[in-house]
């Protein structure tokens, strides 16, 4: 196992390893921040991270981080205790246990068993890459959840039933958000709409020449509950599982305002879209919540980017630096503080965390490290 201080890392835009920020929130209540980076040990194998921490998903007792190889149909195995590869877990392409080569997303489920889902597959894996359990969602399920023109966001296994599966999806042709509660047993479904969706026309524009840009609701599963959020406005849309209800929680930030300010249009050419796209994360970006079950409590991040007139290779303008802001919530969704973070200055990338302390993907020298964040 490898560990780093963050001084001797050449390319980061963080001040000091180990250091000790004390930030003082808008509430006056103090944040003691301390940072510090390691580097995960592949030993023999390999950590794949052509398309970075694409699908991270922790364990139930929190040991373990999984994050699945796109389009390699396998998963690597994180041990966070040891810093090191676990394993490599392979699974089939095709046949009677294939997961095919893309999916749309998967999380361990209360037995530590691979829920996938994508396009026409819904099934539970172990963790040998054996086909356990098909879900069948879209052989019984509603016409609209099949084919190309609905895509499954989220799986979740009722806390109390696991023979009742809800799934987050996202329809394109109308564009539509909603709930879908399955019962396995009784091959039954219904439907939930998320009302006030409207409000995301203010940022969906699509392309004269193709594409676009929006935003979606974004799920993430807690105690049993789902709770929805987006990158635009600061606030959660939960379902309970366990009550059958749905409410939504809005948040009142001190420190970055509750909605992003970007004007969009409906449509547009792609070169002023491009512009635009880039204005929307020059305001203020919400990320979806993180869940440490050891301090049970969230944390939820949000950034501005400042962009120079240089372009990258992809065309469009460098990013130079973000302003990066931390909200601590406790189990109800409450906020408890919220900071600045004045040494970290980049966009955040996949992150989770654990401990008390949120461990942020960092590439470094093409091997996993992460740049961690201890809240005392």
């Amino acid at each position: 196992m490898k560990k780093f201080a963050l001084g001797l890392l050449s390319g980061l835009s963080l001040l000091a390893a180990c250091s000790s920020d004390k930030s003082k929130s808008f509430e006056n209540f103090e944040f003691n921040l301390t940072q510090d980076t390691v580097v995960v040990d592949a030993g023999e194998g390999h950590i794949d991270l052509r398309f970075g921490l694409s699908y991270p998903e922790l364990s139930n007792d929190g040991k373990f981080l999984f994050n699945y190889v796109w389009n390699s149909s396998k998963f690597d195995k994180i041990n966070l205790e040891t810093l090191s590869l676990e394993k490599t877990l392979q699974f089939e392409r095709e046949g009677p246990h294939g997961m095919g080569s893309y999916i749309g997303g998967y999380l361990l489920n209360s037995e530590d068993q691979i829920m996938i889902w994508s396009y026409g597959l819904n099934a539970i894996f172990d963790q040998t890459g054996e086909k356990i359990k098909d879900l069948k969602l879209d052989k019984f399920g509603p016409e609209e959840i099949k084919g190309a023109a609905s895509f499954p966001m989220r799986l979740v296994e009722h806390p109390d039933d696991p023979s009742q599966i809800f799934g987050v999806y996202i329809r394109s042709e109308p564009r539509e958000f909603f709930i879908m509660k399955f019962d396995l047993e009784k091959e039954t479904y219904q439907k939930i709409s998320l009302p006030e969706t409207e409000k995301f026309d203010e940022f969906n524009m699509e392309f004269t020449g193709g594409g676009g840009f929006g935003i979606v609701p974004f799920p993430t599963v807690n105690a049993g509950r789902i709770i929805m959020t987006n990158s635009a406005f600061n606030e959660a849309y939960v379902y309970d599982m366990l009550l059958d209800s749905l409410y939504l929680i809005p948040w009142d930030s001190k420190l970055t305002g509750n909605k992003n300010e970007t004007k969009m249009p409906p449509t547009v050419d792609v070169e002023k879209g491009l512009e635009i796209r880039r204005k929307f994360f020059e305001s203020i970006n919400f990320m979806d919540p993180k869940w440490d079950p050891i301090s049970q409590q969230f944390i939820r991040m949000s950034y501005k980017n400042t962009y120079g007139e240089e372009l990258n290779e992809y065309g469009e303008p460098k990013l130079l630096n973000s302003e990066v802001f931390l909200t601590l919530l406790d189990k109800n969704l409450k906020i408890i503080k919220e900071t600045k973070l004045e040494n970290y200055t980049k966009e955040p990338p996949r992150h989770f965390f654990l401990g008390s302390t949120i461990w942020l993907y960092e590439n470094i020298d093409d091997e996993l490290g992460f740049v961690r964040i201890k809240i005392d």
